[in-house]
């Protein structure tokens, strides 16, 4: 039995097919002189598990993670082509929450399945910083107004757009900025983690299966752009709200029930410019 610290193969289950160091993108599975596949090269290990999820023996124990305690692929029927377009083209962005918690099971559970959005180069340097209820949401409005009076009355001017909408929220006049959600994901990246190298792009990644799952769920989303314009105005709002660097790359959805139902899809399928190259 091979055990290298997080590849350990059980060869009592392993029937010497090699799946597993086909599957080996970057070669650190090799099959040996006895037919078995070692860890040959670990540093070119990416830990994607790959080998771990193919072995039709669960031979394999990768980062401790037992093949008898992991779901299988299920196969379940995915969406036909023509409900994933009915999909996207019904998906609203929701300014309109209903006044209730959204179940903490149901959160944990998407949280956990969104833990395994892909990442460039397998890096999984991100963080999920969840508001998940009413009461989260209403500290974190209290402080953020704090926050902005705070800068509003220091030595710079805030811009119209976002001092007015500030004092509105302060006075209980109208929220433009959190829409009355109930909860709000913030996906962060460290792009100093050892082997980052596509942090934006893995934010927006997590953020955009975040959608799909909530959505699947019975659950409104918006995308939280104001939260990134203000933080471009405000940098020191990151640390001082929620304890990210403002260096982070960051994006932010706010979810809860949905408080409105909508009756049909809009039509955009002429907004796209759409070019067609045959050849070169």
């Amino acid at each position: 039995m091979e055990d290298n610290g997080f590849f350990k193969l059980d060869s009592s289950r392993c029937i010497k097919c090699g799946a597993c160091s086909r599957d080996c993108f970057f070669g650190a599975l090799s099959m040996g002189e006895n037919g078995f596949p070692s860890l040959s090269h670990p540093e070119k290990c990416m830990k994607c598990q790959h080998c771990f999820a193919i072995c039709p023996m669960g031979a394999i124990e990768f980062k401790g993670n037992d093949p008898d305690k992991s779901p299988p692929v299920k196969g379940l029927p995915l969406p036909s082509g023509e409900e994933m377009e009915n999909f996207i083209r019904s998906r609203r962005s929701m300014r309109r929450y209903l006044d209730r918690d959204v179940d903490r099971a149901l959160l944990e559970r998407i949280l956990k399945a969104l833990a395994n959005s892909p990442t460039g180069c397998n890096a999984r340097s991100l963080k999920f910083t969840c508001f998940p209820d009413r009461k989260s949401m209403d500290a974190l409005r209290k402080k953020f107004i704090s926050v902005i009076e705070k800068h509003r009355n220091g030595t710079k001017l805030l811009p119209r757009w976002l001092a007015v909408p500030a004092i509105q929220l302060r006075r209980g006049v109208s929220d433009v900025f959190f829409r009355g959600a109930t909860g709000l994901l913030i996906v962060s990246s460290d792009k100093n983690a050892p082997g980052v190298t596509t942090p934006n792009e893995d934010v927006v990644i997590a953020c955009s299966h975040f959608d799909m799952l909530a959505q699947a769920n019975g659950l409104g989303t918006c995308w939280f752009g104001f939260f990134k314009h203000i933080q471009e105005e405000v940098p020191e709002i990151l640390p001082e709200l929620v304890g990210i660097d403002e260096t982070t790359p960051f994006y932010a959805i706010l979810f809860g029930y949905s408080g409105t139902a909508y009756k049909r899809c809009v039509r955009r399928d002429d907004e796209a410019e759409i070019e067609w190259r045959n050849g070169l």
